[in-house]
């Protein structure tokens, strides 16, 4: 933990050379411990989570106040004391994740659930109308359960449908999936892949102006790549579906830099219903279930309904499980 380091070298600089309290970088290591704590917010309830803050600005201020009576010995018990809080966290933070892991684990093969693995859009088979992350290790997460249907949704990252069959890519997605066929997933498992949506909203009319060709052309090199990583787990013996990307973000929502998108509205939604046209060829063709609510997500004129996403207007919100629930049903009935 790079904020252990941080306060170990800080005690080491003061017992070798005690002048240096005077030149403590307070507001720094505040900000340290509070970024801590961020990383722990899907981790603890927030009860949880505020209790740990008070101890760590209790002992920041203790610290504080013996540096400024020049006293080493006492600002360097009360930073051991901070170090040990951290280690402890530390030590608490990895139980919790094997407890998410665990937990997850188990219901998935107590219940044979539909692995929904992908980008944060799996988050709609989570029952849940925010995005509810908990991580299980190897920067996969899980959601919090808070849906009857029996899914278990597992987040790998902001990771594109082009990529999914490649390795060493910024996401990892191809060793994740692999990682979690190896540790978790049951053999002969159903699975249900989402991705594309990424591609879509930030780099398919991105890489048609710069390569100077269509988005069909894009979209088609996409979907190669894609189907090289269904056939492959469709190969290991996986029951595959695909659930195809929703309506694009409307002009209309403000641009968050979360959520980037290149083309306009009508030309993303365009590339959507393409994409998933082609892809559904492609999983017939395969013997893979495909399902999608899209064309009940747009209008004539290729405008995304945004009653059907949830407030961060990117992701399906559950305002969507109406349209989702025949699709479900398809997959469900498909396979005893």
């Amino acid at each position: 933990m790079r904020t252990i380091k941080i306060f170990q070298d800080l005690i080491n600089s003061i017992i070798s050379n005690p002048a240096v309290l005077s030149l403590l970088p307070w507001e720094d290591l505040r900000l340290c411990l509070s970024a801590e704590l961020q990383c722990r917010e899907d981790l603890y309830p927030e009860h949880q989570l505020q209790s740990r803050n008070l101890l760590f600005q209790e002992l920041m201020n203790e610290s504080r106040q013996q540096a400024t009576e020049g006293d080493a010995k006492t600002v360097i018990c009360s930073l051991q004391k901070i170090v040990l809080a951290l280690q402890e966290a530390a030590y608490t933070d990895c139980l919790q994740v094997q407890a998410n892991f665990d937990h997850a684990c188990l219901n998935h093969y107590r219940n044979n659930t539909v692995i929904v693995l992908g980008d944060s859009h799996v988050n709609f088979f989570s029952g849940n109308e925010e995005l509810s992350f908990l991580p299980i290790g190897g920067e996969i997460n899980t959601c919090t359960g808070n849906s009857p249907y029996p899914f278990t949704p597992l987040h790998l990252g902001p990771c594109l449908a082009y990529n999914c069959c490649r390795y060493q890519t910024s996401s990892s997605f191809r060793e994740k999936a692999e990682y979690l066929c190896r540790n978790f997933i049951q053999p002969h498992a159903r699975i249900m892949c989402c991705l594309g949506e990424i591609d879509i909203r930030v780099h398919v009319f991105k890489q048609a102006v710069s390569q100077g060709r269509t988005f069909r052309q894009i979209v088609d090199d996409i979907l190669g790549q894609y189907m090289e990583f269904l056939l492959g787990l469709q190969a290991q013996g996986y029951r595959l579906s695909c659930w195809g990307p929703i309506a694009s973000q409307s002009e209309s929502c403000p641009v968050d830099p979360r959520f980037p998108r290149v083309g306009t509205e009508e030309e993303r939604n365009r590339a959507t219903e393409y994409f998933n046209r082609q892809l559904s060829c492609l999983c017939r063709e395969h013997g893979i279930l495909f399902l999608s609510v899209f064309d009940k997500m747009i209008t004539p004129d290729y405008r995304t309904k945004e009653e059907y996403l949830s407030p961060d207007r990117c992701h399906l919100g559950q305002a969507a499980l109406p349209l989702a629930l025949p699709e479900w049903q398809k997959l469900l009935q498909a396979v005893p």
